[in-house]
This record gives C-alpha cells, structure tokens and sequence, in this order.
C-alpha cells in the first residue's frame, strides 16, 4: 500500500497493481467488476481518494466484506498467488 518514496515507481508497485484488479476480478466476478470499472471514475471524477475509499467502495458495490482479500494483496508484503 506504501512502497515508501525510493520504491514509488519500482516495476513490482505496477505489476503488483495491475494483479490484484485481476485478481479482484476474480473474486467478485465479472458483472460486478464492470461495474466497478464504470462507477469508480464517474464517483471519485476530479477528486482524490485513499485505498481505503477504493475498498470501502467495492466493498459497498458488492455486499461483500473483502477485507481478508484486501490484506493479502494489498498491505502484505511480497505477491501474493493468484
């Protein structure tokens, strides 16, 4: 969630991004993650947010409590298996 300022462009900050939506994906399902994909741009246009906005948001969006998916691919340290 914090790569710290010297690792803010390291290529794992990106490849670790780009998994965890799919992995996201995944978990939630398609219908679910297309919508995602139209409602987050549309709610949070012209604004700044935190990762906890973004999964309380999904977390809102989908009636599920995501918080052990969340954990692992977000606040724990390495890349988690898909």
């Amino acid at each position: 969630s914090d790569p710290g300022r010297d690792h803010i462009f390291d290529g794992l900050v990106y490849d670790r991004g780009a998994l965890t939506l799919h992995a996201l994906r995944l978990t939630i399902g398609d219908e679910a993650f297309m919508r995602l994909l139209k409602q987050w741009p549309t709610t949070y246009r012209y604004g700044t947010v935190s990762t906890e906005t973004f999964i309380h948001f999904v977390e809102r969006l989908t009636h599920r409590d995501l918080d052990d998916f969340f954990q692992k691919w977000v606040y724990q340290e390495g890349k988690p298996q898909l």
